[in-house]
């Protein structure tokens, strides 16, 4: 039944977008249905404004971590979070594909700049996708494991 609502909406959509004048034209290589279904991948947090807040209100512990797990002097990954202002979540991000594409993080801040999809970027720099989401997990995990308030 999902698949057949799916599939109307899908239709629905490009027949919209293709009768439609004067609409914007839309990407739809970029399209993904399950992205607002909150357990597509695996934990109910991944769009959480709550945690992208906790990560903000913790950015020097943030930065901290980072910096260790990239293997560079904290004061470079404060300039570059403050010379390109990135907000701790995207941080995260390079840094993850930093270190399993063994490669400096602002090679990867450039080639997101060149609006090189998140699929893009795991290609270009040879990471399989799950290793990837697999050590997202582990730094998110770890992170808020050291920056979550106890109770």
């Amino acid at each position: 039944m999902k698949k057949l609502i799916l599939a109307s909406a899908m239709v629905s959509a490009l027949t919209f977008g293709t009768i439609s004048v004067g609409a914007q034209e839309v990407d739809w290589s970029k399209f993904n249905p399950k992205h607002n279904e909150p357990q597509h991948h695996g934990h109910p947090h991944h769009h959480d404004n709550k945690h992208h807040e906790l990560l903000n209100k913790h950015k020097k512990e943030v930065v901290k971590y980072i910096s260790n797990y990239v293997n560079q002097p904290e004061a470079n990954v404060n300039k570059l979070v403050n010379e390109q202002k990135i907000e701790m979540k995207k941080l995260i991000f390079v840094a993850v594909v930093s270190k399993l594409s063994k490669q400096p993080m602002e090679n990867i801040i450039a080639a997101k700049k060149e609006n090189k999809s998140f699929k893009d970027l795991l290609s270009k720099y040879n990471i399989d996708h799950e290793q990837f989401h697999n050590e997202m997990k582990r730094v998110h995990g770890d992170l808020f494991t050291r920056i979550a308030p106890k109770n």
